[in-house]
């Protein structure tokens, strides 16, 4: 997945509660260092004109902010890779960067079991295409090229690997979405997979003749954590479902999305053409 990135000027510490130096302990309150993604997708995290952190997963921070008291979670930007590594090494208590449950990751970290959001997996088509809605719909048909790794990649794997029927998959190093955007409008290829909020932010820009043939799965995101973090992952755990519970991540979901991305697939697909 492609994102947008923004600088971080001399490893900047942001602390949503205004303290400007990481402390062991705040007002009696346990301090919980979060590792931030520094490649930002909107709507899930991205920044706001004075460079302050918005978004989903912000305002998701704050609900829990008030539902867990007994935290102090300050803030801290990184790339990917170093944020996974701090995660393991105990630099970061957690991290919010869009984790998909991998089994690798499983052995050496603790994953959220209440997914506080789920990201869209789409197929794009040109405007004049109506028979591609699921993978099924695949067979015989081109995709456009996609990198041999990330989410994307694993899930069309894994469907070539339980069903005789195959879809091609031709993989690329460097993916250029907007090439892919273009591909699809010409008709040199017949479909693209693609997250969804990556394809309304490019779609936003090209204003292209494409749209959504339909969304294929709802992948879960979760926090990761530290393994030690046995009992925060049981606290936010609980305020998660809460929060899901007395309509708050419903709200978050129709304000950054649009939707309610809660939705079972079906009801989702049923409103393919707002997305």
């Amino acid at each position: 997945m492609k994102y947008i990135k923004f600088l971080i000027v001399s490893a900047l510490i942001i602390s949503l509660s205004g303290c400007g130096q990481i402390s062991k302990e705040n007002n009696d309150k346990k301090v919980i260092k979060v590792a931030l993604s520094a490649e930002v997708n909107p709507p899930f995290l991205y920044t706001d004109s004075d460079n302050n952190p918005v978004g989903y997963d912000m305002d998701y921070m704050k609900a829990l902010e008030k539902k867990l008291p007994q935290y102090d979670f300050q803030y801290e930007f990184g790339e990917e890779e170093s944020n996974v590594v701090g995660i393991g090494v105990g630099k970061f208590d957690m991290g919010i960067n869009w984790f998909f449950k991998t089994p690798e990751r499983e052995e050496k970290f603790l994953y959220q079991k209440e997914p506080y959001v789920y990201s869209l997996t789409t197929l794009i088509v040109h405007n004049d295409t109506n028979d591609i809605e699921t993978l099924d719909d695949l067979h015989n048909k081109r995709l456009t090229p996609m990198a041999p790794s990330g989410g994307l990649y694993s899930i069309l794997s894994g469907y070539n690997k339980s069903h005789k029927q195959q879809i091609e998959i031709d993989e690329i190093q460097k993916v250029s979405n907007g090439e892919n955007f273009k591909m699809i409008e010409s008709k040199r290829r017949d479909a693209m997979f693609l997250n969804l909020t990556t394809y309304q932010a490019i779609q936003k820009e090209l204003n292209a003749d494409v749209k959504v043939g339909g969304v294929v799965s709802k992948e879960s995101i979760h926090i990761l954590y530290n393994n030690k973090n046995t009992q925060l992952q049981k606290d936010i755990d609980k305020a998660t479902k809460e929060l899901k519970e007395d309509g708050t991540l419903v709200k978050l979901s129709k304000k950054w999305f649009g939707f309610n991305v809660f939705e079972d697939r079906d009801s989702l697909n049923d409103i393919k053409d707002r997305l």
